[in-house]
């Protein structure tokens, strides 16, 4: 007889994706070079799942953007990547709609940022922008240490920014 598989404890899927959310935006802030503080699944704040926390400094916009970017599309990988094709097929699912509900459930904070810069720069709310882009090319090439970060998170729920940069290879900033 085969062993009966321990259920998830209620949450356990949604703290992993907030992981996986959160820690892409703490690896594309740190390759950034921002000076991390903290990055947390203890939510602040009504509707927040986890939040990560840099030190106040002038940034750009369109770096805020890639970074606003940077959380759905690593909890939009990670959901697509750990769920069965199987059920994507029974659930007829595709990446773009994981990656939607990725934006939609993940954040509004991401979505404000990602408005704002778009009006600042006069682009179609609707069009693509290179944010994006740049933000999925950030997380396809530290995704391993999206991955270290993000189960770090979900084990001991916040990590301290010397914490996530122990995480982290060797973080190459980008402009």
């Amino acid at each position: 007889m085969a062993a009966l598989e321990k259920p998830e404890p209620p949450g356990a899927a949604e703290d992993r994706a907030t992981a996986w959310h959160e820690a892409g935006h703490a690896v594309v802030y740190l390759l950034q070079g921002r000076s991390l503080r903290y990055v947390t699944l203890r939510p602040r704040g009504i509707g927040r799942l986890g939040f990560t926390a840099v030190r106040p400094r002038r940034a750009d916009l369109s770096a805020l953007a890639v970074v606003a970017h940077a959380g759905p599309l690593a909890q939009a990988r990670h959901v697509f990547d750990t769920t069965s094709a199987v059920e994507r097929a029974l659930e007829d699912v595709t990446a773009d709609d994981v990656r939607l509900d990725a934006y939609l459930h993940g954040g509004h904070d991401d979505l404000a940022v990602i408005a704002d810069a778009r009006r600042a720069y006069g682009l179609d709310s609707r069009g693509p922008d290179l944010w994006s882009g740049t933000a999925q090319n950030l997380i396809d090439a530290h995704w391993q240490d999206i991955g270290r970060v993000a189960e770090a998170l979900i084990e001991h729920r916040t990590l301290t920014g010397a914490q996530v940069r122990a995480c982290v290879a060797e973080p190459a900033l980008v402009g």
